[in-house]
C-alpha cells in the first residue's frame, strides 16, 4: 500500500510539473481606440485570505492565463493580499495589479481602489468615502442591489463609480439580488447629473470565471498610474449580458464606430493543448490515488 501511495504521489507530481510547463499563455497586447490603449480588466477578485480559493500569487497567474491586462485584488476588509499580488506581478512581469479592498458591512459593499492601508467599514459609508479619498483612492459601489440602497443612495454623488455588470446578470446569485437593481442604481446617478465610472466585475472566488465580466479601460499608458487616471476620469466601457454598452459616452461611440472584440479566455478551462490536458489528467488521477491509498492504509493501521 505504501508503494501504491508513492506511485500515486509521483503521478500527481508529474501532473503538476507538466501543467506548469505546458499551461503557459501570452497575454495579447492591448489594442488602441480613440487615441488610448484599451486594457481588459477584472476589477473584483478575492483570495483565500477570506472566501476565495487562490492565493494572491495564484490569482496573478490565473489573471495572466485569462488574458487580462489589469486585475484589482479586492479582498474583504483586507489590503495585504493586494500588496502581495502587486509585488508578485511586478516580479514576474504582469498583469497590472490595482491594490484594493472590498469594504464589507451588512449595510453595503464598496470597493476601494488604489489604497495603501485598510479601511474598516463604518455604519455611515460617508466616513469610508472620506478615508479612501484621503489615501488618493477611488470608491466604487460593489453590486449595488436594492438591499444596499439605504446606505448607498444618500452618498451616490460622492462615489467614484459603480459596478454595472456582475455575474448576477446571469442568474447566478441569490434571488433577492437582480441585475436590474444594479442598472437602476447606475441610471439614478445619470439622472442626477453625476455619471459614475462604469465597472464590470466577476466577483471572483474560485474556478475559471475570472474575467467573465470585464471592464475596458481607456488608458493613456499601460501602467498602474495610467489605469487609476483613466478610472478617475471615467474612461471605461462595460458590455452587459445583452450586448449593450455602458460607460463613457465618447468611448462608447468610439467602440460602436470601431467595435472591439474581447480577447478569448478559457472560461471552460479546456487546457492549453494536448500536453496540458494530459498533465491535468495525471494530476487528478494522482490525487485520487493518494486519497484512496491513504484511506486504505489508515484503515489497515486501525485494525492492526
Amino acid at each position: 500500500m505504501t508503494r501504491a501511495f508513492a506511485a500515486a504521489a509521483l503521478v500527481f507530481a508529474l501532473g503538476v510539473a507538466g501543467g506548469v510547463a505546458w499551461d503557459v499563455r501570452e497575454v495579447p497586447p492591448p489594442e488602441r481606440r480613440d487615441g488610448y490603449v484599451v486594457l481588459e480588466a477584472e476589477m473584483h477578485a478575492h483570495t483565500r485570505f477570506s472566501d476565495g480559493f487562490l492565493s494572491p500569487f495564484d490569482l496573478v497567474i490565473h489573471a495572466r492565463r485569462q488574458g487580462l491586462h489589469v486585475i484589482a485584488v479586492t479582498e474583504h476588509n483586507l489590503v495585504f493580499p493586494g500588496l502581495m499580488a502587486r509585488w508578485f506581478a511586478r516580479a514576474t512581469g504582469g498583469p497590472i495589479v490595482i491594490v484594493g479592498e472590498e469594504v464589507t458591512s451588512s449595510r453595503y459593499h464598496a470597493h476601494a481602489y488604489g489604497i495603501r492601508d485598510r479601511v474598516l467599514p463604518t455604519y455611515d459609508p460617508a466616513t469610508v468615502i472620506d478615508r479612501v479619498h484621503a489615501q488618493g483612492g477611488l470608491i466604487v459601489a460593489a453590486h449595488p442591489v436594492r438591499e444596499f440602497w439605504p446606505a448607498l443612495v444618500p452618498v451616490r454623488e460622492r462615489l467614484d463609480g459603480a459596478e454595472i455588470m456582475h455575474p448576477i446578470a446571469f442568474g447566478s446569485a441569490r434571488g433577492a439580488w437582480s441585475w436590474s437593481q444594479m442598472a437602476e442604481f447606475y441610471d439614478g446617478s445619470l439622472a442626477n447629473g453625476h455619471r459614475l465610472t462604469a465597472i464590470g466585475a466577476s466577483d471572483y472566488h474560485f474556478f475559471s470565471f475570472l474575467g467573465l465580466c470585464r471592464t475596458w479601460i481607456f488608458a493613456r499608458e499601460a501602467t498602474e498610474g495610467g489605469v487609476m487616471e483613466a478610472l478617475r476620469a471615467g474612461r471605461t466601457v462595460v458590455q452587459d449580458h445583452r450586448g449593450a454598452l455602458w460607460g463613457d459616452p465618447a468611448r462608447v461611440a468610439a467602440l460602436r464606430a470601431h467595435p472591439y472584440r474581447a480577447k478569448e479566455h478559457d472560461v471552460g478551462y479546456r487546457g492549453n493543448g494536448t500536453g496540458d490536458r494530459v498533465a491535468r489528467a495525471l494530476g487528478w488521477l494522482g490525487m485520487i490515488g493518494m486519497l484512496a491509498f491513504r484511506r486504505g492504509r489508515s484503515g489497515r493501521d486501525r485494525h492492526a
